[in-house]
């Protein structure tokens, strides 16, 4: 979302220069807007907390940048980078918009989680404005954030082939589609005991769960227990995911928590229904149940997900009816409409509104 947004940006005119932690000579990932001044700071190692010495010579790189550079307004995904930029730049009068990624109840899933909600949500004072990913969030932010609070959700472009979720491939299998970080997060072990309880059931379905990190091996290794090696599949990372989305037949995306999920909003885009955990935030505001798709009851018991999963398994015509109605909804996000947005927000920013 930072390339596409930055990419966008100097589309339209504007200067736009990108810092971040990582080495000297990094690569994208995604492909990079050479108009775009890419600053690799290359202090410290990016994956480690940095220690008192390197904040202080990051500090210092980052504030030479700043006065070289004059950027009329800061922009800095993510709660830990908002802080350091929003420290590193004090006086100098730059205004500073932290760009939330995921839905406060990220703290409801982690150790010390009402601490560090309380010092972020505190650090949040200091900022010009805080962009939140879905409307519903709003509630879940104390009352004295609520007038820095802009709601921009990430653009999705429109799909240029569309799945045929009724249509087996040329085979006669059907194939249920997951994306994203094979991480905790994603609780993609509750998806995986899911579908094998659905497996017996539904012997010409498989499983693809399309991404990489640091749960590889457990999932594996989970999959081999299964004994479901050639019917769940863990492809890795792809730059091609739109290939994926076209030749499958349902999405389910089993987070516990998300921001706004770009994986599902795609899948939707490309005609899939969807399912995910009704109290998984994020996944519930894209997941219109029983219109584009149903939510699971509560969040990750795989029993109540492979109850949800096996409605739409079963049925080759609410698979296709909920896929359309999904692909319509998703042309409120396209890129021109949300690239307005973050503009006009940058433009207060600098003209010193709210």
């Amino acid at each position: 979302m930072i390339i596409t947004i930055m990419n966008a940006m100097v589309e339209r005119g504007h200067d736009v220069d990108f810092l971040t932690w990582d080495q000297k000579g990094a690569k994208t990932f995604y492909p990079l807007d050479a108009r775009v001044n890419w600053h690799c700071m290359d202090i410290g190692d990016p994956t480690q907390r940095a220690g008192p010495s390197v904040l202080i010579k990051r500090m210092m790189a980052v504030r030479s940048i700043l006065r070289t550079r004059e950027p009329q307004v800061i922009v800095a995904f993510q709660d830990g980078p908002y802080k350091a930029l929003r420290l590193f730049s004090a006086g100098t009068g730059i205004p500073v918009i932290v760009a939330e990624r995921n839905a406060p109840t990220r703290f409801d899933h982690t150790r010390a989680g009402a601490r560090r909600r309380f010092l972020t949500f505190n650090s949040f004072r200091f900022a010009h404005t805080v962009t939140i990913q879905c409307e519903g969030y709003r509630k879940l932010y104390p009352h004295y954030l609520h007038n820095k609070i802009v709601t921009i959700p990430n653009p999705v472009a429109p799909a240029q082939l569309i799945a045929q979720p009724d249509v087996a491939d040329a085979r006669g299998r059907f194939q249920l589609l997951s994306v994203g970080r094979l991480s905790w997060q994603k609780n993609y072990q509750s998806l995986i005991a899911a579908f094998s309880e659905l497996a017996s059931r539904f012997a010409d379905w498989d499983l693809t769960i399309v991404g990489e990190g640091e749960q590889r091996a457990e999932l594996e290794s989970i999959v081999q227990e299964k004994k479901l090696e050639d019917r769940i599949f863990l492809p890795g990372s792809t730059s091609d995911v739109s290939n994926y989305y076209t030749k499958s037949h349902l999405f389910c995306l089993s987070s516990r928590w998300e921001g706004f999920p770009n994986a599902l909003a795609e899948a939707q885009a490309h005609g899939l229904p969807a399912v995910g955990f009704s109290d998984c935030a994020g996944v519930n505001e894209l997941i219109q149940h029983g219109e584009t798709g149903l939510l699971a009851s509560g969040n990750g018991a795989s029993t109540n997900l492979a109850v949800a999963l096996s409605k739409l398994m079963n049925d080759e015509e609410m698979r296709r009816e909920m896929g359309d109605k999904g692909r319509k909804t998703t042309a409120s996000f396209a890129p021109s409409l949300i690239i307005d947005q973050w503009e006009t927000t940058l433009r207060q920013a600098v003209d010193g509104c709210v």
